[in-house]
């Protein structure tokens, strides 16, 4: 224990010091006061990329659902089609559709290993969730709730609340795995918000619903304070991302308290005719493509595209993450491009691999 707790520490101060290293004067904080000094660290140092003039925007990949598909095949196949690995690898802790007998049994975080030593070898990630629907007792994500039912999800004193907390108790595990690692996460909850196809969004195609909305709003606020205060994380970067071909973008949005790191999930055939760069950026914080893909998965789409539109029409971009599978820039045109551009920054080169040497301005 205490050989691994030392080795830990070292890691996270050597890693401080590299972030230390490469930040201006101004200090943009995380929206949670108590954030271990790393994830402090991390936040100010994403939110200065965009003043760089190259190494500015992390590459990043979905890695697949734990217990389901994840693995660490998608950074192993980007990097033997760019010869890259990518900077930020992402996990998603639940696959809502595996409707569990037990709806706490549908969070998973058997991805941590990888993620840890992802982390310590040069790599940051991000968590999301396709969260099971608290609604009924075995999932269903993608059932749609009428706005009575999502009161009674919030309201922990109801069947379908406790459902919800068990939830939740079972995701702040897995990412209290990660603090006691000292693992700071880009943590997605609740994304795509504005779209009709998950649970906690609209009930149709852009029909905007106002009480929806405050539904939304509540319980995205519930689960910041649950895993913040009531649990004591305190390694989270917390990002909002709406879907970039719905409206009502920044309606959802929870407050400024409660976000780090604002993006959009992008699929698209013309990268530069993405939507919502400007409304995101306008909530003045530090901007991402948190997901990316191509509309179609025929192999087409050509991501050199994405990385120059990324240059010419949303250079605050902080960092993509790719989709995998069919998605996926191995599997389409111009990934060598998209992570071996000027602006790209892979995993080791935000720190020396484990020797953790910070990279030169």
């Amino acid at each position: 224990m205490y050989k691994k707790f030392g080795i830990s520490l070292l890691v996270a101060l050597l890693i401080v010091s590299a972030f230390s290293q490469t930040v201006s004067a101004h200090t943009v904080n995380s929206v949670n006061p108590k954030a271990q000094s790393t994830t402090k660290e991390l936040m100010n140092w994403l939110a200065h990329l965009p003043n760089r003039s190259e190494n500015r925007v992390l590459s990043g990949a979905f890695g697949g659902y734990t217990s389901a598909t994840f693995s660490m095949t998608e950074a192993n196949r980007i990097k033997n089609a760019t010869g890259q690995l990518p900077a930020v690898y992402a996990c998603d802790y639940s696959r809502g559709w595996m409707e569990t007998a037990n709806i706490a049994d549908a969070i998973d975080y058997s991805c941590n290993n990888d993620l840890i030593s992802h982390w310590k070898s040069g790599g940051i990630h991000q968590i999301s969730m396709h969260l099971p629907n608290p609604a009924f007792q075995s999932g269903h994500y993608k059932t749609q709730i009428s706005n009575s039912q999502y009161e009674n999800i919030l309201d922990p004193s109801t069947t379908e609340g406790k459902r919800l907390d068990a939830v939740l108790a079972k995701i702040a595990d897995g990412l209290q795995q990660l603090e006691n690692e000292g693992v700071p996460v880009l943590f997605r909850p609740l994304h795509e918000m504005n779209g009709e196809w998950f649970w906690w969004g609209l009930t149709g195609y852009n029909q905007k619903d106002n009480q929806r909305i405050s539904l939304y709003k509540q319980l995205y606020q519930k689960i910041y304070h649950y895993m913040t205060d009531t649990r004591g994380l305190d390694n989270l970067i917390w990002v909002y991302a709406p879907d970039a071909n719905r409206d009502f973008k920044t309606d959802f949005y929870p407050g400024s308290s409660y976000v780090d790191i604002v993006g959009l999930d992008a699929y698209f055939s013309d990268a530069y005719s993405i939507k919502g760069y400007d409304e995101l950026t306008a909530l003045n914080k530090p901007f991402a493509f948190t997901e990316v893909g191509p509309q179609t998965t025929n192999g087409s789409l050509d991501y050199s595209q994405f990385i120059n539109a990324v240059k010419q029409k949303y250079p605050k971009t902080i960092y993509f993450l790719a989709w995998d599978e069919g998605w996926s820039p191995a599997a389409n045109q111009g990934a060598s491009n998209l992570y071996n551009d000027s602006w790209t920054l892979n995993k080791g080169e935000i720190w020396g691999g484990s020797s953790l040497t910070p990279i030169a301005e």
